[in-house]
């Protein structure tokens, strides 16, 4: 399964956003500037392959950005980042880098990225 669909359904069965709203490689157009509901892109960054000795790959080293644009009437997002950080750890994903708030100049809009990487151990060929 791409890491991007996997996270995608680790966020949606997390509960703690809207299914509506957490999207894979881009943002429809009707929802770009939607400003009254929290928004979670989800993107591919990195997809490698690891080699062992014997010149095949056995696993695949993934790494994905997430990103969660917060509505402009938006609680303190604290909590909902340290249960959805939580989930990703749970689930064998690593954090490996959080870049942390940054809020749009034009529509004050809150924003967190993180980075996460996940080894996909290939079984028989089948993920």
């Amino acid at each position: 399964m791409l890491a991007t669909l996997r996270a995608q359904k680790l966020i949606v069965d997390s509960g703690l956003l809207d299914s509506k709203y957490v999207f894979t490689n881009n943002i429809p157009e009707e929802f770009l500037n939607d400003l009254t509901h929290d928004v979670c892109l989800i993107t591919e960054v990195r997809n490698d392959i690891a080699l062992p000795g014997n010149e095949d790959f056995h696993a695949f080293d993934r790494e994905i950005e997430v990103q969660i644009f917060y509505r402009l009437e938006a609680d303190d997002p604290s909590e909902l980042e340290s249960k959805l950080l939580h989930r990703f750890v749970q689930a064998n994903w690593s954090v490996i880098d959080n870049r942390g708030h940054s809020v749009d100049p034009d529509t004050k809009q809150l924003t967190v990225t993180w980075y996460f990487d996940y080894f996909d151990i290939e079984k028989e060929g089948k993920n």
